[in-house]
């Protein structure tokens, strides 16, 4: 029998240890027999254990291997969901923001060239000052997780930087981005070669830029 299906899934992620079934159907949101019947199971494979106290059955949880696969799976298919959500955002929001950085090449480039931080849905976002308080507002009304400091373990991670100046914002694929020349002078200041080739063939900018693969290949 496949054990995991969303009600399995929604009991192991919201029941806690000393309640009841009754109390946990409400917090699942599925029928009490539903619930039970899968309780069931899940005491079956040593997930759950019911102890009686007085005329109720408590619940115990048991973290055991397959208790951790499940919170390994919810919280994998959470990162897709709040990932396609935060880009819903990007798309409906009408403040000033737009995409820098690494995400910009990743932009720009088409997903040409994808860097490690965009794998790993870190987006990095300049937000016009004034815009900010309501940007992180909805953010947070759609448990984006977001960061003006530090890289946090949280993902999708929006890490934010806030300008006083009013910037010039690019649409490139209906986001919002830095142009392609301020793209290009950012590369530049950190020596990005390899990105700057794949701009460069891309967009005809006539900047001669090699990839550093191939000069070591050619010496």
């Amino acid at each position: 029998m496949k054990i995991i299906n969303q009600i399995t899934s929604s009991i192991v992620k919201h029941a806690e240890d000393g309640e009841t079934i009754h109390s946990l159907t409400k917090k699942t949101g599925f029928a009490y027999s539903a619930v039970y019947k899968w309780i069931m199971i899940l005491k079956d494979y040593d997930i759950i254990h019911l102890v009686e106290k007085g005329n109720k059955n408590i619940i115990k949880i048991n973290k055991n291997n397959i208790y951790k696969k499940f919170i390994e799976l919810d919280d994998a298919v959470s990162i897709v969901e709040k990932d396609r959500i935060f880009w819903d955002i990007i798309k409906e929001v009408r403040l000033r923001i737009r995409f820098i950085e690494n995400t910009a090449v990743v932009i720009w480039t088409q997903g040409g060239y994808i860097t490690g931080d965009f794998l790993d849905k870190i987006y990095f976002l300049e937000v016009y000052h004034k815009d900010l308080i309501l940007f992180k507002k909805i953010l947070g009304k759609r448990d984006i997780a977001y960061s003006e400091n530090e890289i946090a373990n949280n993902k999708p991670l929006v890490y934010i930087t806030s300008s006083k100046r009013k910037f010039e914002v690019e649409r490139k694929g209906g986001l919002p981005v830095i142009s392609l020349k301020e793209l290009v002078r950012w590369c530049k200041e950190l020596q990005l070669d390899n990105i700057l080739e794949q701009l460069d063939s891309m967009y005809n900018l006539k900047l001669n830029a090699k990839y550093s693969e191939i000069k070591t290949n050619i010496q």
